[in-house]
């Protein structure tokens, strides 16, 4: 239908339309005023508007004229491949509408006049309800821009951050641009963080969290193509976390979260406050012992050397060959969760014989030593009749690797599986997805990290600022344990301390020698369970020792000595008995002490360096944000590098050299069907293809 000539009551269509009085034509400066001013009519007229032909004066680069036309001007082009073989048709939305305005320019290229206008369309205009539907109406403003940009930065996604737009302006009419305009806009924000290439953007990224962190390393690892394969890094405080906690770790690679399918592997450990604390992040193209090695290398790099006393990780057969060659000091442990989980699969007596698989959880955690893990073992073999069961044997065969009653002298906190990476791994999985790139990865990795330490950090200051309350008001030791513990280990102390204290024990003591005493602990009422415990007391020294072993790997005395020392009206814990990593003030003990020990084959002035560099990082850290303190420790610092002036002579620095190639490629794009951000299974898991062909019916 054509629409001759409609008239319009806006101001703007009056100066438009009096174009035969030059009087009332309007003037206006730039392309960008011409093109708001026909926008602005063509929104209360109901269309959207095209850029057309744009002239410059002779030999020069000033404008002559600048025409804007009807969104629905001119006719589609016939596309050149068969419409039967394209695999997707735009909708045709060209009338070939006259509808058009033509400005013109002095030849200074200023003053724009308009020159020619029609205002007659040929196809229905929108209404007022759907105006804010027209494409040249639609911007996004600076404004909106930047509060769609945090929000997605902050881990929101886009449709969440424009629906709260949506709502601040009081409808979709008022926001002023669609949903499908903020996906584009998020879009193209994130491909310009990664111009020149994702990963020479990731690289650029490292080179500058290395600039303003001093103690940041990363390296990377690139394959003959110089594309990216590995990746790993971390930061200072990172450093300083695993130095007072990096005991036990935990290490696993089953989650996929990016578009180039790299596996994600976090190495998690426990702060004082018993809470996962993430000190390094890796990213492997490859699983295979070379890639584990190499990551597990540098990671050693990191931290000088210094290796954890246990690391758990799953049974993934190449992690376990790496381990063996890097972490020659550490105990390496499996996680009983994978192990529980495969063993229905691999033993069907499991699912039929309660018996049978109460024995074998049994020999997975609740065997004090490794004669009765044997006794344990043997039954449920016999029982079950698995002597030819051949996964069970290959389970023997690493018993020391999985069974807690092998690893009595080892600390290992208590824990039995990798579940804290697992659960790291979760959060990993819930802010980052498939289409991810590297350098979206790792800066939404590392705002994880800094949550958790602001967690830490608040439980630092709850600590610090109140008193824990104490259960019982006149027990001497729960107010000893009240000043020095952290919450949660206060309360995993009382726990201890209630059974100890307050449980059903029968205590039979036998005296060895004037200060050797022996304790036989058992419970009262224990039925057909005669299961007991010794403990050994130095009573001269007041050194313990319980057969369960509890202090040895998770640093709390146990109910057995607990109960010995009610027994004995022993009212305080010896010194050597509360674990330093435990404390409120695990961080500041560790960096007073004179241990050089703790660098083990490192010498003196390495183990000096990394000691007090260490130190006054974390002071530095916590200073930051107060400017008193930060001038107070700015003075100190002055004052000591004046006495160490006097007595030294000459001072030396070493500045680190980058090695990494200027011109880094992409890692190749191996994106697998399906979903790609779940969880590799492993090979049990995964259905065999007998299995498939019975379920497929062929």
């Amino acid at each position: 239908m054509i629409l001759s000539h409609i008239k319009v009551n806006s101001n703007i269509s009056v100066l438009l339309q009096g174009r035969y009085n030059k009087s009332l034509f309007p003037v206006v400066q730039t392309e960008n005023e011409a093109h708001k001013l026909y926008c602005d009519y063509a929104r209360n007229i109901g269309f959207s508007v095209r850029k057309e032909h744009r002239i410059l004066w002779s030999g020069t680069n000033l404008i002559k004229s600048r025409e804007y036309c009807c969104s629905k001007a001119g006719i589609k082009r016939t596309p050149k491949v068969p419409e039967s073989e394209l695999k997707y048709r735009k909708m045709d939305g060209r009338t070939n509408c006259p509808a058009k305005i033509v400005f013109n320019a002095d030849k200074e290229g200023q003053n724009l006049v308009v020159g020619k206008f029609i205002e007659e369309h040929n196809h229905e205009l929108a209404t007022k309800k759907d105006q804010h539907m027209l494409r040249s109406y639609r911007v996004i403003t600076e404004e909106k821009g930047v509060v769609m940009k945090s929000m997605t930065e902050a881990g929101i996604r886009t449709s969440d951050a424009y629906n709260y737009l949506v709502d601040e302006v009081g409808g979709i009419e008022n926001v002023g641009f669609s949903k499908s305009d903020a996906y584009n806009f998020i879009a193209k924000e994130r491909s310009t963080r990664v111009d020149g290439g994702d990963a020479a953007s990731l690289l650029q990224q490292l080179k500058s969290r290395a600039m303003d962190d001093g103690m940041f390393s990363y390296e990377i690892q690139t394959d003959e193509f110089n594309r990216l394969i590995n990746f790993i890094w971390m930061d200072g405080p990172s450093k300083i976390d695993y130095e007072c906690f990096g005991d036990v770790i935990t290490f696993d690679s089953t989650y996929r979260m990016n578009r180039y399918n790299l596996a994600c592997a976090s190495f998690v450990v426990v702060n004082n406050h018993w809470q996962n604390t993430v000190v390094a992040i890796a990213f492997i193209s490859q699983e295979t012992i070379e890639s584990f090695v190499w990551v597990f290398e540098t990671f050693l790099k990191f931290v000088s050397g210094k290796q954890p006393l246990t690391i758990f990780t799953d049974q993934d057969q190449a992690m376990m060959v790496a381990i063996e060659r890097v972490f020659t000091e550490s105990s390496h442990r499996l996680c009983q969760w994978h192990i529980a989980k495969k063993a229905p699969t691999k033993v069907p007596t499991f699912n039929v014989d309660a018996s049978v698989r109460s024995m074998f959880h049994a020999c997975l955690s609740k065997c004090d030593s490794s004669t009765e893990f044997e006794l344990a073992w043997s039954q449920m073999i016999q029982h079950g009749n698995l002597s030819e069961n051949r996964w069970l044997s290959d389970l023997y065969k690493i018993k020391e690797k999985w069974s807690t009653a092998f690893n009595k002298t080892i600390q290992d906190h208590g824990m039995l599986s990798t579940q804290r990476s697992e659960s790291t791994n979760n959060v990993c999985h819930a802010i980052t997805k498939a289409t991810c790139t590297l350098v979206d990865c790792f800066s939404k990795l590392e705002k994880m990290i800094i949550n958790g330490r602001e967690k830490a950090l608040q439980e630092d200051f709850k600590c610090r600022q109140a008193n824990i309350p104490v259960n019982a008001k006149n027990c001497p030791i729960l107010k000893q344990v009240s000043k020095i513990y952290t919450r949660v280990m206060y309360g995993k102390f009382y726990e201890e301390f209630k059974v100890g204290a307050f449980g059903l024990f029968i205590v039979e003591e036998v005296v060895v020698s004037d200060k050797i005493h022996i304790f036989t602990i058992r419970w009262s009422d224990c039925g057909d369970n005669n299961k007991h415990w010794y403990v050994e007391l130095d009573i001269s020294s007041y050194d313990v020792r319980c057969s369960c072993s509890k202090f040895e790997t998770t640093g709390i005395l146990c109910a057995h000595v607990l109960k010995v020392y009610s027994h004995k009206n022993i009212i305080f814990i010896p010194q050597q008995y509360i674990l330093r990593r435990w404390t409120m003030t695990a961080k500041t003990d560790y960096y007073l002490q004179h241990d050089n020990n703790i660098f083990g084959e490192a010498s003196v002035a390495f183990a000096f360096r990394n000691n007090i560099t260490r130190f006054a990082y974390d002071v530095a850290i916590r200073v930051e944000k107060c400017e008193e303190a930060r001038k107070y420790v700015m003075n100190g610092l002055k004052d000591i590098s004046l006495f160490a002036d006097a007595i030294l002579e000459k001072n030396c620095t070493n500045c680190p050299v980058d090695k990494v190639k200027p011109t880094l490629k992409d890692p190749p794009r191996l994106k697998p069907k399906r979903i790609s951000n779940a969880r590799l299974k492993d090979h049990w898991e995964q259905p065999s293809k007998l299995l498939n062909q019975l379920l497929l019916g062929f």
